[in-house]
C-alpha cells in the first residue's frame, strides 16, 4: 500500500484516544495498528487494517464504511433528487431535507441519508443545531465533508468490500 504510514505507539496512542471519544468507535484497543494515508488535505485513519475515520483541518470524521459509527450519528434524510448533488460533494440545501433523526448542535456531525433506501450518502457539518434545523427554509444546512465517491471514499471503499 503506497503511502500509508504505521504509526509509533506514542503517536497512535492519543490518536486512539481521539478516536474512542467518537460513539462507535469507543472500543478500539491502544494495542491496535494504527496506519494513515495522505489524501490531498486528509489524513485516513486505519485500525488493523480497517478505515475508522479521517482527519482534516484537526477534526476527525468517521467514513462512510464506517457503519458502527454512522449508526450512532443523528442522521439528516435528503428526498431522491438531492442525491447527485450530495455524491457529487455539493453541500446539503434546506429544500431537499425530509428529516431529521436525533438531536445535535450547531457544527456537529451528522450523516446524510437518502428516503428510499437510507443508505449512507455523506458525513457532514450541520449548520444549525437540531432545534432551529426544521425551521430552516432556504439556504445551505449541511457543509459536505466527506461523501460516495470522493477521493477518500475511493480509497476505503475496497477494504470495505473484503
Amino acid at each position: 500500500m503506497p503511502g500509508r504510514i504505521i504509526l509509533k505507539d506514542r503517536d497512535a496512542k492519543p490518536l486512539v484516544e481521539a478516536l474512542n471519544k467518537i460513539p462507535g468507535l469507543e472500543l478500539l484497543s491502544h494495542k491496535s495498528r494504527v496506519e494513515t494515508e495522505l489524501v490531498k488535505t486528509s489524513e485516513v485513519i486505519f485500525v488493523d487494517g480497517h478505515p475508522v475515520a479521517f482527519k482534516r483541518d484537526g477534526q476527525l470524521v468517521p467514513v462512510l464504511t464506517n457503519t458502527i459509527a454512522l449508526e450512532k450519528m443523528p442522521r439528516v434524510t435528503v428526498d431522491m433528487g438531492a442525491v447527485p448533488h450530495v455524491t457529487g460533494g455539493a453541500d446539503v440545501m434546506a429544500p431537499g431535507v425530509r428529516g431529521v433523526q436525533g438531536s445535535f448542535r450547531d457544527k456537529e456531525l451528522v450523516v446524510v441519508v437518502d428516503e428510499k433506501h437510507g443508505k449512507s450518502l455523506a458525513v457532514g457539518m450541520s449548520l444549525y443545531d437540531s432545534e432551529r434545523f426544521s425551521a430552516v427554509k432556504k439556504g445551505k444546512v449541511i457543509a459536505n465533508l466527506h461523501y460516495v465517491g470522493d477521493l477518500i471514499w475511493e480509497i476505503v471503499k475496497p477494504l470495505a468490500q473484503r
